[in-house]
């Protein structure tokens, strides 16, 4: 093995320095606030950078829905994996689009046979679930089991 190694004129450092950029990727340049502040353009890209894969001005949950009938509606709703709150809001989602899905149907009101909240594993942290079966109905909306 040594004498493998000892063949290769190449170390590591060398290795580098032919692969990686000589320059940094962004540049050394400040971003002049006022006079007195100036911020440095790698913080502003990672506050950018930060904003946008947290989105704190997007919706916590995904709702996704399926027709079982014309009468039976199946609601997934999963949370985003960073959030600033909404961990209250899946029961006032599911009321919300029972209604809207009632009276674009034309109907009275609706039930909920069926409601659940749970964790989903994933590699990159975990995220809420919330399921619900919404039946329309035609008389008021029923209290949430």
């Amino acid at each position: 093995m040594l004498l493998l190694a000892s063949g290769c004129g190449t170390t590591p450092t060398d290795l580098a320095s032919r692969v990686l950029p000589q320059s940094p990727l962004v540049p050394d340049y400040s971003i002049p606030v006022s006079r007195s502040l100036s911020i440095p353009l790698e913080s502003a890209l990672a506050a950018a950078l930060v904003f946008w894969f947290v989105d704190p001005l997007g919706p916590n949950w995904e709702v996704a829905e399926r027709r079982m009938s014309p009468t039976l509606v199946h609601l997934s709703l999963r949370k985003k994996r960073i959030t600033t709150g909404g961990d209250g809001e899946p029961t006032q989602i599911v009321r919300r689009r029972a209604t809207e899905l009632a009276i674009q149907a034309g109907f009275g009101g609706y039930q909920i046979l069926e409601y659940s909240e749970s964790t989903e594993s994933e590699m990159i942290g975990a995220r809420r679930i919330t399921t619900a079966l919404v039946k329309l109905t035609d008389g008021r909306p029923a209290r949430m089991p």
